[in-house]
């Protein structure tokens, strides 16, 4: 589809030709976009906690783009990892309730402690150049400081399931971040072999 779709805006004299494969390339990831933001909807309208996985969402998808972590080769596992991390903030609100708000800002400060650290991180699909280090890492401890100060405001409010939105979307950050960053060690202790 994303191929017929570019063909026809070179026709249309929209993209000159040697643009195709690059605007394929923004085509497929803005479809993929909008198929994880309609999943996360119906997910919302189904788990009747709409609000709670938009905040989610929004928290996740924000600072994740920039701090970068690991990532899944395959699009089917990407779609339904993106997707499966929606029912965390939903099914796992009672066991917040449950913790001693000592523990749970100690492993929100580990968690933003990462994200500060080792943001950003290199992919195994792309190399960040040291402009884009600097761009991206300071966007994403910008992001983060903010995500942190809303939590902090959603909490002070007591809106906690939002606040627990937001908790969720920095943690799982963090923990895709050090995947990542084992998936990385494996791979370059692998090559050396």
């Amino acid at each position: 589809m994303t191929r017929w779709l570019s063909h026809r805006m070179v026709e249309r004299g929209i993209i000159k030709e040697e643009e195709q494969e690059l605007y394929q390339f923004g085509i497929r990831n803005g479809m993929i976009l909008l198929l994880n933001v309609v999943t996360a909807l119906v997910i919302g309208l189904l788990t009747e906690q709409l609000a709670v996985v938009a905040v989610f969402t929004l928290s996740f998808m924000v600072l994740r783009s920039y701090t970068g972590g690991y990532h899944s080769d395959s699009r089917i596992f990407c779609y339904l990892g993106s997707n499966l991390v929606l029912l965390v903030p939903v099914y796992t609100q009672a066991v917040f309730y449950k913790t001693s708000l000592a523990w749970l800002l100690a492993v929100l400060l580990v968690s933003a402690g990462i994200i500060f650290l080792l943001s950003p991180m290199h992919s195994k699909n792309r190399k960040l150049d040291k402009e884009e280090q600097k761009h991206f890492g300071r966007k994403a401890r910008l992001i983060a400081a903010l995500e942190l100060a809303v939590l902090g405001i959603l909490w002070h409010a007591g809106q906690v399931l939002y606040a627990y939105a937001v908790y969720t979307g920095i943690c799982i950050t963090a923990l895709f971040m050090l995947i990542g960053k084992a998936q990385l060690w494996i791979q370059s202790h692998t090559e050396n072999r």
